[in-house]
């Protein structure tokens, strides 16, 4: 593929040159005649990897013919650390959910699964990588823009931003790209970007008016723009069951496309399948605080890995039947009551209750009443409603012996 990109460029510069020659005057009419410059630049976006190429892969894969290659990429590092909150940084949240994710995926023996950067820092594959290909890295970024700026100048690709990003670093500008360059080379199919969200203007200690989550995919006239929705539609269905999705005017549609982001191939630089997946915004508590955070982040990962594997087999047919969470093992041994904050069992219990379709109250959405081991409102509301669905009178909202015995006896299996 980089072969051919290389040598469409410059086809397309030479069809630039031969189309203005081909202008005619006819009748004090100009003619513009560009079949040549329409040709090169479909060929250029022709898509790099499809939906069945990677089916394929994975069929195989499964046979033992093969190897599904997939790189998960941890956003932002030690250096520039991204979104922080109370002393959270995103570059410690994104790491962490990136192991779990890691974890999940490499027990698939379909699988071959790269991590970018872990706990310890850069993986050696690509620290070394940045290291000695920084000069080639900045060929084949500059390479890329200026395919792209020449196909805009033709008038051949529509330039379409739909949110503005921080610009980043030099230094992060090349390891992006440098990401980019490995995958391409070392025929990875899919890519998993890790992050997690904030805005402009939001003052650094308090807490902003956004929550949910998101993913961004490349914009449609990329090479692997068709690809990547097909995989994001599954990963986002499996994440919107527990997850709220953005509430961000831009990002209210749950998949974004996006030109701009170099993660997931800005100037049409990345041939795999890729998703950016934004899991929240930094400052909500489940994210904040430390005797929730684990387990959040293990259960983002969780659906992530099953939306990935539902990709490939539609939903998966799982031993808990339709208990699709990690609270399909959970045991209540204590009484919950309202006021409870930063609990365990109240976030499995949460989770329960989303899996019984009672949580969120009918009244009331998933940004309303995140999934955060809070016993507020929501989950007062949500628990008496699974009493009335079980029978258990009186339903008072909270967690007895009775109430905890059918949670028990539903989930801890």
């Amino acid at each position: 593929m980089k072969l051919i990109k290389n040598t469409i460029y410059l086809l397309l510069i030479a069809g630039a040159i031969l189309s203005g020659a081909l202008m005619l005057s006819h009748n004090d009419e100009i003619l513009s005649v560009k079949p040549i410059e329409n040709l090169l630049a479909g060929v250029f976006f022709v898509d790099s990897i499809t939906e069945a190429e990677i089916r394929t892969t994975y069929n195989l894969a499964k046979k033992e013919q093969d190897k599904l290659n997939i790189l998960i990429v941890p956003g932002h590092d030690e250096a520039v650390f991204g979104a922080q909150f109370n002393g959270v940084k995103e570059a410690d949240l994104n790491v962490e959910l990136g192991e779990y994710l890691k974890n999940l995926l490499e027990k698939e023996e379909a699988f071959n699964v790269f991590l970018v950067r872990d706990s310890n820092g850069y993986n050696p594959i690509f620290l070394n990588y940045f290291n000695e290909n920084r000069w080639s890295i900045i060929q084949f970024t500059n390479q890329y823009k200026n395919m792209m700026n020449t196909v805009v100048q033709l008038g051949l690709v529509e330039i379409n931003n739909i949110v503005e990003h921080n610009r980043a670093s030099e230094e992060t500008i090349i390891k992006l790209y440098g990401i980019n360059k490995w995958a391409n080379e070392n025929d990875v199919d899919i890519v998993i970007n890790i992050h997690f969200n904030d805005y402009p203007g939001r003052k650094y200690n308090k807490p902003g008016e956004y929550s949910g989550f998101s993913i961004y995919i490349p914009e449609s006239q990329y090479s692997n723009a068709k690809a990547s929705l097909a995989l994001a539609q599954p990963v986002f269905d499996q994440l919107r069951k527990y997850l709220p999705i953005s509430d961000m005017p831009k990002e209210q549609t749950g998949i974004t496309e996006d030109q701009e982001l170099i993660a997931i191939g800005a100037n049409n630089s990345l041939d795999p399948a890729v998703l950016f997946i934004e899991y929240g915004y930094i400052y909500e508590s489940q994210f904040t605080n430390e005797n929730i955070r684990k387990i959040a982040l293990e259960e983002a990962a969780y659906q992530t890995y099953l939306g990935i594997k539902n990709f490939f087999e539609g939903e998966v047919n799982l031993s808990t039947k339709q208990y699709d969470t990690l609270s399909k093992t959970y045991f209540w041994n204590n009484d919950l009551n309202k006021g409870l904050k930063s609990s365990k069992d109240v976030f499995a219990l949460q989770l329960a209750l989303a899996q019984n379709e009672v949580y969120p109250p009918e009244t009331l959405s998933k940004n309303d009443c995140p999934i955060n081991g809070n016993f507020g409102r929501c989950t007062n509301e949500a628990v008496k409603e699974f009493q009335k669905k079980y029978n258990i009178d009186p339903p008072l909202g909270f967690v007895g012996p009775i109430t905890r015995d059918k949670l028990n006896e539903i989930f801890a299996r």
